[in-house]
């Protein structure tokens, strides 16, 4: 059963600064009542996310069960990937690259590690805004949970930064990998403008990449 969660930790971000005012003051609100507040670019926290009813049915995307025979065979031939699903108005879709998006949706990233212990995910938009998603913070250890498909533990409400929204995951197999070095790589890449989109971050080659692009209505 997949679950919108509500963000309660603030995700670091790179990028100009955007209503700062509203972040301060909702800050504040929220020190009164004793909660987080998560806030960043590309994505606004919900004030409350609720639970979705729709199934996900992992298929392929799910690495097999310890000890079972096939083991060595689908983690070696399966990709690490991301999926996003969408709750508007009670169902739950999942979104493919290239889907339309809008302000206001609630999206829910999942990743498949298939097998991989380090990993990064990401987002950039048109503003050039980009924002971690995990792990929780630049300066903690980018631990995946290597096998299934792994629900990141909150949803994200995108905001109404132009043009799209691009969601990447950064694996490197066993070597540790900085979180703050794949925010620089993306910080990077979103300054080159429509080659964002779609061009590899700029890291070394061994450490794998896969993204999904969402379109942004007007």
């Amino acid at each position: 059963m997949l679950r919108f969660r509500l963000a309660l930790r603030r995700r670091p971000r790179i990028g100009p600064p955007r209503g700062v005012a509203l972040i301060a003051l909702v800050a504040r609100i929220a020190l009164t009542l004793g909660v987080g507040v998560g806030v960043g670019g590309g994505c606004t926290p919900t004030e409350r996310a609720p639970e979705a009813s729709g199934e996900v049915d992992p298929g392929s995307a799910t690495d097999p069960e310890p000890g079972s025979s096939d083991e060595p065979v689908r983690i070696k031939g399966l990709a690490p990937h991301l999926l996003l699903h969408r709750q508007r108005g009670g169902a739950v879709e999942q979104l493919s690259d290239g889907a339309m998006a809008r302000a206001g949706d609630l999206i829910q990233i999942s990743y498949v590690a298939a097998g991989n212990r380090n990993g990064v995910v990401v987002s950039l938009d048109g503003a050039g805004l980009v924002t971690l998603h995990h792990p929780t913070r630049a300066d903690v250890p980018s631990i995946l949970v290597s096998r299934g498909q792994h629900a990141l533990d909150h949803a994200y409400e995108l905001d109404d930064a132009r043009s799209y929204e691009r969601f990447v995951f950064v694996t490197s197999g066993d070597e540790p990998l900085a979180a703050i070095t794949v925010m620089n790589a993306a910080a990077s890449l979103a300054k080159r403008g429509t080659a964002a989109r779609d061009s590899p971050l700029p890291l070394p080659e061994r450490w794998r990449q896969s993204s999904i692009l969402l379109h942004k209505e007007p």
